[in-house]
């Protein structure tokens, strides 16, 4: 019996994570926000008034994804996007890259003692992973994890789980290859190394990137750690490429890689062709899909498609949402609603859905009442 859970924006939210809707509100809404304080701020703040024409009082009101996709449309095409060059563009990426970082960082702090449903959680994975360690990993292979979201409370209660019960013995795994920006760091290692060597991984395949991830655009590794959100850090250089080009040393900047809100994906990063390979696995193998915090959006038409090739005929199929009063008028119609979607989507396959949340989901041993497939 193999489990994997895919993760969406409410599965982060009980704990204090802002959706995307929100984010835009979270950079400019608050007067004592550090996005304020940053450089950024100015000139993203400059980019949606005199290129995209909005008043600041509109500025809550836009989505990222229409202000992703024509940029990114731009730099597929090569073409400037009204007075911006290329040059220009990618600069407006990065400084809207760092702004999420830091308001994501900035929301999560204030909400920092709720996030004990995500501790559980991982103690669950870790624990279950466990099964693996001393080379049983050719007959177990119990869990994994599939996240769309690019916070690290999840990879950072996995990581303290570990470092307090299997240090050494143990890795974060997010299935691509990755290093520690630390170089003293041996918590960060690749998940294939860990179990060469006798011991397990726990698998967090982060479809969309990370913020504690980092990218050399010349080498294409991965560098990351934990408890810091790195994608937030400016002037990291790439230490391998620094000593193998010791001629060109300064020039090996890493930069953040997340794949932001678009209706454009560019999955040709090697990387995330690796870590979209490993997930495609990672479902055709699961006897059992639970869903938390995920809406099956539209938009996320490169997740349909890999759910829709990759799911057993067989698979059971759990859905875990939050439905206000879900024993209110409103609140069944919601219910049905959100049952429509799904089984329009997995067919015959029995789902069980759940609307009291994660937190309540995940903490409750035996679970909570269920809507059944019917």
């Amino acid at each position: 019996m193999k489990t994997v859970y895919i993760l969406g924006a409410g599965f982060s939210k009980e704990a204090g994570a802002p959706n995307q809707t929100e984010i835009m509100n979270c950079i400019f809404s608050k007067k004592d926000n550090d996005n304020l304080k940053n450089p950024d701020h100015q000139y993203f703040k400059d980019f949606l008034v005199k290129q995209m024409n909005f008043d600041e009082s509109q500025f809550k009101l836009i989505q990222l994804e229409d202000i992703f996709t024509p940029l990114d449309r731009c730099l597929s095409d090569n073409i400037n996007f009204r007075g911006l060059g290329i040059t220009e563009i990618m600069k407006i990426r990065e400084s809207v890259f760092n702004l999420i970082g830091l308001a994501i960082k900035d929301e999560l702090n204030k909400h920092s003692n709720k996030k004990h449903y995500i501790d559980i959680f991982a103690d669950y994975l870790v624990n279950l992973s466990a099964e693996r360690i001393n080379n049983r990993r050719k007959n177990k292979d119990p869990v994994s994890v599939i996240s769309t979201n690019w916070d690290i409370l999840l990879d950072n209660s996995i990581h303290n789980s570990i470092q307090k019960n299997y240090i050494g013995t143990a890795v974060v795994d997010y299935c691509c290859y990755i290093s520690s920006l630390d170089p003293h760091d041996d918590t960060v290692q690749p998940g294939l190394k860990m179990l060469g060597s006798g011991g397990f991984n726990v698998k967090l395949l982060k479809l969309h990137g990370s913020l504690n991830w980092l990218q050399c655009p010349r080498c294409m590794r991965i560098y990351t750690g934990f408890s810091e959100k790195f994608a937030t850090q400016k002037n990291k250089r790439c230490r391998h490429c620094d000593n193998n080009f010791p001629e060109e040393n300064g020039h090996h900047k890493l930069v953040s890689n997340l794949i932001m809100p678009t209706f454009i994906k560019d999955l040709s990063n090697p990387q995330y062709k690796i870590i979209w390979q490993n997930a495609g696995i990672e479902i055709s193998e699961a006897d059992e899909l639970i869903f938390i915090g995920y809406s099956l959006p539209n938009a996320d038409f490169e997740m349909r498609q890999l759910l829709s090739r990759m799911t057993k005929r067989n698979a059971k199929i759990k859905v875990v949402d939050y439905i206000k009063d879900i024993h209110s008028p409103e609140g069944i119609i919601e219910q049905n609603k959100v049952a429509i979607r799904w089984k329009g989507f997995f067919g015959k396959r029995n789902i069980i859905f759940y609307f009291d949340g994660a937190s309540k989901f995940l903490i409750n041993e035996h679970y909570l009442p269920s809507l059944e497939n019917t």
